[in-house]
């Protein structure tokens, strides 16, 4: 199944469920769409600025469920795996990068718990294993050091990650370019723009293998 064959509808309706998660996992959407056209819809561009994969080659989609804790509070987060559904993305907010709040065993509990994946404003650790166990974790950054099981931070709470605000139930995606949130509220109007994105580029490449010119397709003088 293409991007192109998936509805807003659809996707609203099927999202939870896990074949329908592959599909979307396997489409041609991409963040760069999405935050595309959330700059459209919404006149902001919902990344989460700074945070990567730790591993090439990883797409994700779903649910958030949040956490905000201090660095050095990793209780918080295992609280915050507990929390969440299947099929859901774990977006953590830290106080700052350092100690790292997620590691290899928190990957392990998050996967067994059918989490899709855990995006963390702030730092993992233990990369080898969290690439070897092929569970995807976002990070804006590495680093070994940990900190503790406080267990004093929160779950489900509005994050501000940079000028982006991530609410539980906001719709997460990422990829190797990053990753984006859109506000559950207008998710259906965001995804057909990203849809009519992909297919105005699509459109764009044709032009430009038959001979066009960039510049002439956009409108642009020499």
């Amino acid at each position: 199944m293409t991007g192109k064959e998936l509805s807003a509808e659809s996707l609203l309706k099927n999202f939870s469920a896990e074949l329908a998660r592959s599909k979307l996992c396997n489409s041609r959407v991409t963040t760069s769409n999405l935050s595309d056209a959330m700059r459209h819809v919404a006149g902001e561009n919902g990344v989460l600025t700074g945070v990567k994969p730790v591993k090439e080659g990883i797409k994700i989609m779903g649910t958030a469920t949040t956490v905000e804790t201090a660095s050095d509070d990793w209780g918080t987060v295992i609280k915050g795996i507990y929390s969440s559904k299947r099929g859901d993305v774990l977006v953590i907010k830290c106080d700052n990068d350092d100690p790292a709040v997620w590691g290899e065993l928190a990957s392990s509990t998050a996967q067994k718990r059918g989490i899709v994946g855990t995006v963390i404003y702030g730092s993992a650790r233990d990369i080898s294993g969290i690439k070897n166990l092929d569970y995807p974790v976002f990070s804006r950054n590495i680093i070994p050091n940990a900190g503790d099981a406080k267990a004093e931070g929160y779950v489900n709470v509005p994050l501000n990650c940079g000028e982006t605000l991530v609410n539980p139930g906001d719709f997460i995606m990422g990829d190797e370019c990053g990753v984006v949130c859109v506000p559950h509220q207008i998710l259906e109007e965001v995804f057909k723009e990203a849809f009519s994105i992909l297919d105005n580029e699509d459109e764009i490449v044709a032009k430009i293998k038959k001979g066009s010119s960039f510049l002439e397709i956009l409108g642009i003088d020499k």
